[in-house]
């Protein structure tokens, strides 16, 4: 993203009128369905400047784009990863979040009911992502995580992160830049510098929703998505299946420059050789 671009998206946001954390009640939306988007960069001006009149802004301690760090756990077989690959409902995923810009981490449970519907379940934590999964191993097992000795980090996703909301819609809407993702056993890391990965979160499926209006009026049609999984397929593609993910990560790699042919390359022969 150059810096331009970056001046540009910074204007945009300036537009906006601010929400605290605290300000946000009716879209919260801990129980919800999302809607998933994947768009080039360079349209994030135009979504910001045609939804200003429908969402407020995010601000805290006066900063709209904030740096989040997750670390995701799994056991050694990537049981809750493959969980997904495999279209299993019903499904968890643990994580741990670090929102550096205000220093607040949490431990949470994102579950994936057999309805389509997602549920957050989180609770304060410690900052150090693995002190945090011994210090509340109660609130795992009440979650059912039932394999606590055999949870391992699986992927450490990292990204700014624009939050936009609409008390009146009941709406969220996170838009995420400069997404990295690191594999914590080898170290090898993709990042998408040119894409913004978008979740509209609602009580329900709404197409008339302003934002899923404008997105549609800019040619971009929801897709699946998991930042977990995606991380994953990318990152340590010769131990995990991917084929299930082939199709969203090749429209995530047509909009990246950030991901050169090489990476195209070796990842699709990765998929050829798990398929086979």
């Amino acid at each position: 993203m150059n810096q331009s671009l970056l001046q540009i998206i910074d204007k945009a946001l300036n537009q906006f009128a601010t929400h605290g954390l605290s300000d946000v009640n009716n879209a919260k939306l801990m129980d919800r369905v999302d809607s998933k988007f994947v768009i080039p960069v360079e349209l994030l001006p135009q979504l910001l400047e045609k939804s200003r009149n429908y969402y407020s802004l995010l601000s805290v301690d006066g900063e709209s784009l904030n740096d989040y760090h997750n670390v995701y756990f799994d056991t050694d077989n990537f049981s809750y990863y493959n969980m997904h690959h495999n279209g299993k409902l019903n499904r968890i995923k643990v994580r741990h979040r670090h929102y550096r810009t205000s220093g607040a981490a949490f431990l949470e449970i994102k579950f994936k009911s057999n309805t389509g519907r997602t549920l957050k379940t989180r609770i304060p934590a410690d900052t150090d992502a693995k002190r945090a999964i011994a210090e509340h191993k109660d609130f795992l097992l009440d979650q059912g995580v039932s394999d606590l000795g055999k949870l391992q980090p699986s992927q450490i996703v990292g990204y700014q992160r624009i939050c936009l909301a609409s008390e009146s819609l009941g709406e969220r809407v996170t838009l995420d830049t400069k997404a990295s993702f690191v594999d914590p056993v080898s170290g090898r890391e993709v990042v998408l510098n040119d894409v913004v990965i978008i979740e509209l979160k609602q009580r329900r499926i709404d197409r008339q929703s302003p934002f899923y209006r404008l997105l549609r009026s800019l040619g971009m049609r929801p897709q699946s998505f998991s930042k977990y999984c995606a991380g994953v397929s990318m990152t340590t593609t010769n131990r995990v299946k991917t084929n299930r993910f082939k199709g969203d990560i090749n429209k995530v790699t047509k909009l990246s420059n950030s991901l050169n042919t090489s990476f195209s390359s070796s990842f699709s022969s990765s998929l050829r050789t798990i398929s086979a």
